[in-house]
């Protein structure tokens, strides 16, 4: 079944539903209607994140060490 988000204005809060598509969504605890919120497909949610994480993570060391390097030469420049 597909999953679909949803807000409760009312109390602010967020849901995801699982039901049909010709299924209508339940109620919220407090009574109100829920509004079904725009969900990015998979597709997309993929393409949005092009950075692998050891990537950034390498990035970081890098610049880390060439921070390190330059404070170093400065110290060692002040002597």
């Amino acid at each position: 079944m597909p999953r679909y988000s949803y807000q409760c204005e009312q109390c602010d809060e967020f849901f995801e539903i699982s039901h049909g598509m010709k299924e209508e969504a339940p109620p919220c605890e407090c009574g109100e209607e829920l509004t079904r919120v725009p969900s990015i497909p998979l597709d997309l949610k993929a393409k949005i994140t092009e950075k692998r994480t050891g990537d950034v993570v390498k990035s970081y060391i890098e610049d880390s060490k060439s921070d390190l390097k330059n404070q170093k030469k400065d110290l060692q420049d002040k002597r």
